[in-house]
């Protein structure tokens, strides 16, 4: 067992395989139970991490570096307010350029902080989420355009 492993107290657990696409996908669900029940502070959370896995699916299919169990290598080991423009970057050149291409220039996830999720839920306004909440809507399109074509299952 790893020291990492034994210092968080996992030695009786499994670390499970990264999936990316799985957890994309229900970060949104799950986001979209919580906003519409008026739990914001948690939901603007979830929809933080539904982009950024779901830039992280499209990398993954496009090469990006990952150890034995799908987890990135140090320079894409990051959260969406800072993985968007990485995205951008590494999808030059690749098979998922034209999905980065329909990425707008400014990135709404340039406030979420992943540390936020120990924030006061008083910080979070409906109108902080709905824009994270548009964010992810919109790379959940992303995602469903090479799903479409085969490039991503």
């Amino acid at each position: 067992m790893e020291k990492a492993e034994q210092d968080r107290g996992m030695g009786h657990c499994c670390l499970f395989p990264s999936d990316f696409l799985d957890a994309h996908t229900r970060y949104w669900e799950d986001g979209e139970e919580l906003f519409e029940h008026g739990r914001l502070a948690t939901a603007d959370h979830l929809f933080g991490l539904c982009a950024e896995c779901g830039l992280k699916a499209l990398m993954v299919v496009a090469g990006m570096t990952t150890d034995p169990l799908g987890v990135p290598s140090q320079e894409y080991k990051t959260h969406i307010n800072r993985l968007w423009d990485k995205f951008v970057s590494f999808a030059q050149g690749r098979t998922i350029e034209r999905y980065a291409m329909e990425l707008p220039v400014t990135n709404p996830f340039g406030d979420w902080y992943a540390s936020n999720r120990y924030a006061h839920r008083r910080h979070f306004s409906r109108g902080i989420v709905e824009v994270h909440r548009d964010g992810a809507s919109l790379i959940r399109r992303i995602v469903n355009a090479p799903q479409r074509d085969g490039v991503l299952q």
